[in-house]
């Protein structure tokens, strides 16, 4: 399953500031990383996992707290992120520069 959600507004409510433009490497490859993406890398853990809650909820999914996250790189070779729920489920998480989040889970 497949969800698409906007986290624009969770994340102006959570940033804390910082760095607009980092730098992510990934298989050699040195990219800029801006706009929400930045955002995102750019909060505490804590805070972070409140935007992944907030995503995963939104998505239709049951979710009472992501008891922890990792910074993966994703199959279409992208990077994102792994959030982990309470209950033991995992949600594959993917920011886009526009806010947008892409949540994809396993349907057992």
């Amino acid at each position: 399953m497949r969800i698409l959600m906007t986290l624009t507004a969770a994340l102006a409510l959570i940033s804390c500031g910082g760095d607009d433009e980092k730098i992510a490497t990934t298989d050699n490859q040195v990219t800029p990383v801006t706009g929400a993406i930045a955002q995102v890398e750019g909060l505490s853990e804590m805070q972070r996992n409140g935007v992944f809650l907030r995503a995963i909820r939104d998505s239709g999914i049951a979710c009472q707290e992501v008891s922890g996250s990792e910074h993966i790189k994703l199959g279409n070779g992208a990077m994102g992120w792994r959030a982990k729920c309470e209950n033991g489920n995992a949600h594959l998480i993917e920011i886009l520069n526009d806010g947008t989040a892409k949540v994809t889970s396993r349907v057992d």
